[in-house]
C-alpha cells in the first residue's frame, strides 16, 4: 500500500483567500454590477408603477362611461 503524507487541509474548490487586495478586485468587479442592476430594476419598477397607474385610470375612465 502507497502511503500519502498529510499535507494539511486540502482546497475544496470553493473557499478563498480573503486578503485585501482579493476584496478590492471584488467590489471592483462585481460591485458595479450589482449597482447597474440595482438602478436598472429601481427603473423597471417605475415603469411598472406608471403602467399600473395608467391602467386604473383607463379602468375609471371605461368605468364612468358605462
Amino acid at each position: 500500500m502507497a502511503t500519502e503524507k498529510n499535507k494539511g487541509m486540502k482546497w475544496d474548490g470553493k473557499s478563498r483567500v480573503s486578503t485585501d487586495l482579493y476584496r478590492k478586485r471584488h467590489e471592483e468587479i462585481f460591485g458595479k454590477r450589482q449597482q447597474e442592476e440595482l438602478t436598472e430594476s429601481y427603473k423597471q419598477s417605475l415603469r411598472n408603477k406608471k403602467e399600473r397607474e395608467d391602467n386604473e385610470k383607463y379602468l375609471k375612465e371605461l368605468k364612468n362611461k358605462l
